[in-house]
Formats: structure tokens, sequence, C-alpha cells
């Protein structure tokens, strides 16, 4: 049985106004994703237990669930309730033994029908597809395919499925509908004038779906 749907929130450090941090996550997070990921590529381990510290705290609040990308030493000293792992990231199995049987651990498959697969089989708690759009986090990313993410949603039956990839509220529905579990957004939230606002019309949108 599949155990997550719904909205996913990742972070841009470069999108968030850092004087008011902790009111921008709040005012997300208070229309209940079902996730929000902190993912920070470029400070100093402190500084981002810091920024994942005040995260969890809020996120404890209105009970989403927070996941931290890369970091597992974050993860683990903040509290967080899982990690997200990539391409070149430490294997499901070693992160799995680092944090125990009872966190979150999501996975980046692109497009990538037979990594999903391996991935769905080693015990990932999701899996993140994309991009079907271009998205301005990674330009460069070669596209997925409507197609081509009607055939993963086909194969991967047990294990949530998260599109990202260029997603805001004027294609959410045509991604949600192919039967994605959820989506995942970047900048359609935290580059947007009014991020909450953001956040309660993509909800609005996913609730419409089911």
């Amino acid at each position: 049985m599949k155990k997550f749907n719904g909205i996913y929130l990742i972070t841009d450090e470069t999108l968030i106004s850092q004087e008011d941090y902790s009111g921008i996550i709040e005012s997300v997070l208070k229309h209940k994703p079902e996730f929000i990921q902190l993912r920070v590529k470029n400070l100093d381990k402190i500084d981002i237990l810091s920024k994942a510290k005040k995260i969890r705290e809020i996120s404890l609040m209105y009970g989403v669930k927070f996941i931290v990308n890369d970091f597992i030493d974050v993860a683990l000293d903040c509290g967080a309730d899982g990690v997200h792992i990539g391409e070149f990231d430490d294997s499901l199995r070693d992160v799995r033994a680092k944090i125990g049987n009872n966190k979150i651990i999501g996975v980046s498959c692109y497009g990538d029908l037979d990594r999903c697969i391996k991935f769905s089989e080693l015990g990932a708690d999701y899996i993140a597809i994309g991009t079907p759009y271009f998205t301005k986090t990674k330009p460069n990313r070669e596209r997925t395919s409507l197609e081509e993410i009607l055939s993963i949603v086909d194969r991967i039956r047990s294990t949530s499925i998260f599109a990202i990839g260029g997603i805001d509220p004027s294609n959410a529905a045509n991604i949600l509908s192919l039967g994605v579990d959820g989506i995942a957004v970047i900048n359609s939230v935290f580059g947007s004038e009014n991020p909450s606002e953001s956040v309660r019309e993509l909800t609005s949108l996913f609730k419409r779906r089911i």
C-alpha cells in the first residue's frame, strides 16, 4: 500500500527571505502539505542544522513531514522524519542502516523506469520522478515525457510517486491526471509573490483530484 500523497514542498534558500525565514515556512506549512524538504547545497553544516531545527519545530506544529536532502547526520540531529537521496548519494541500504526502519527514505529517480523499479523493490518510501517541464532549479535536466510518467505510474504500484519539475498551478492538474500520488514544487511556491497562497492553490487542486 502506498504511504504518502499530496503536495511536497522543497526549499530554495535563494528564494526565501532570510529575514523572515521562519515566517515564510510557517505561512506555507499552515496549509498542511504532505512534506517539506530542506534542500541546501552551499552552507556550513552548523547553518544547515540551524535551519533544519527551525523547520522541524514548525513542521511539528502543523503535522507536516519534514525531510532533509542529502545530510543524514543533520536529519538525525534535528529529529527529521527522513532523508532524500539522489543519484550520487549513499545506497538505500546504507542509508537505512544509518537512520533505522522508522524513518522515511525518498529517492530521486528522474525518468528512469529501471531506477524506479530498483528503489521501489529496495524499499524506498517514495520516489520522485521528472522533470515533465522546464525548471529553473535544473535547467539542463532532460525532460521526462508525460508518456514516460504514465509508464512509471503503471509499473510502480506499491511505492508513492511524486512528480517534480516545472509544476505550477497552471499545469498541476495535467500531471495529477497521470496518476502520480503527488507533486513536488520549488519555484512555483518559494519563487512566487505569495508562497502561502500558492500552496493553498496547489492543495486545492490536489483535493479536487481526489
